[in-house]
């Protein structure tokens, strides 16, 4: 039974994926936690917590962890800016050895694996379909990335580049939605906040754009396709196939997303759609995103189930809200 080390774990992707591992039965799920507190909300929905950091101050303690309980995949879901690189050079530090002691004892054994979690942003926002063949952050690539995720082109470069001593694959899902929603924050609440109100206003102004139409995958088809990856990754590690794949499930107008979420929440009153202006968050959401899934779907065997941010919309609306209280 493999043992798969998420870093991430207690986040809005890391739970899901956590428990999709664990109701399949077939892998032990160890969860990164960074107090105690994470530790035990990690070990009620039965991962096994690894107190720790991906900091360079706590990287003997992670490194220890990793050997003692011999974790064959590590999962990145963390969306760490500045710990991400730190992560894999720690993780390859470790793949690199157990290589160089297997080599000096004539065995054989598998190499270490590592799975990084992007996004399609890392594609910019193009109204003409890209793939996940394409260059990303090149001048070659169709379009610059989302300035917001800028940083991750370096770290998929790191990655792919670490393909010596790691088994390594790159997951780039595109905007989530589902379960608590909690990227959508930002534009649920101020009409949440108006309807509320004991004063409605007649105009809530959303720093979105009118003509926008994202990429969109909800977190449990996010949670299968990283599943359908661990489960294939040391096949597709030795094929020479290369190790990116794109999720998404649907493309939809930014328009119809926020007045059917006003519709559900209750707000009559007028919704204006302002655009993103300079917000860096809010001009990649709304980022235009037509990406193939086909790769991912014929390659991983992935998949998804959940199609349709705007016709759930009732379903996920009272996710979210429940999910703020």
């Amino acid at each position: 039974m493999p043992n798969i080390l998420i870093v991430g774990a207690t986040g809005y992707i890391g739970k899901a994926l956590s428990q999709s591992l664990i109701r399949s039965g077939n892998h032990r799920v160890f969860g990164l936690a960074r107090s105690q507190e994470k530790a035990r909300s990690l070990a009620q929905e039965e991962v096994i917590p690894i107190l720790g950091s991906i900091s360079p101050e706590s990287s003997s303690s992670l490194i220890s962890a990793i050997n003692i309980h011999h974790i064959d995949t590590i999962v990145d879901v963390s969306g760490a800016a500045h710990g991400s690189l730190d992560l894999l050079n720690l993780v390859k530090g470790i793949g690199k050895l157990r290589l160089e002691e297997a080599k000096s004892s004539g065995e054989m054994v598998p190499k270490l694996g590592f799975i990084y979690c992007s996004g399609t942003w890392v594609h910019g926002s193009s109204h003409v379909p890209v793939n996940d063949l394409m260059p990303v952050g090149t001048p070659n690539a169709p379009a610059p990335p989302a300035e917001l995720v800028a940083w991750r082109t370096k770290v998929e470069k790191n990655v792919l580049a670490a393909r010596d001593v790691l088994d390594v694959m790159i997951i780039r899902p595109a905007l989530v939605y589902g379960r608590s929603c909690a990227i959508w924050m930002s534009f649920f609440e101020p009409l949440y906040e108006a309807v509320q109100s004991q004063s409605l206003p007649d105009t809530v102004r959303v720093p979105a754009d009118e003509a926008s139409r994202p990429g969109l995958v909800h977190v449990d088809d996010v949670a299968s396709g990283f599943h359908a990856a661990i489960e294939k990754l040391n096949i597709i590690a030795g094929t020479g196939v290369y190790p990116v794949f794109d999720l998404q499930t649907s493309q939809e107008s930014m328009n119809d997303i926020l007045r059917a979420a006003a519709r559900e929440l209750g707000f009559k009153g007028n919704l204006e759609l302002v655009g993103a202006g300079e917000d860096l968050f809010a001009k990649a959401m709304c980022a235009n995103g037509s990406c193939s899934s086909g790769r991912a779907k014929s390659l991983l065997g992935w998949a998804p189930k959940r199609e349709g941010f705007v016709e759930g919309m009732g379903v996920f609306v009272k996710a979210w809200e429940s999910s703020r209280a």
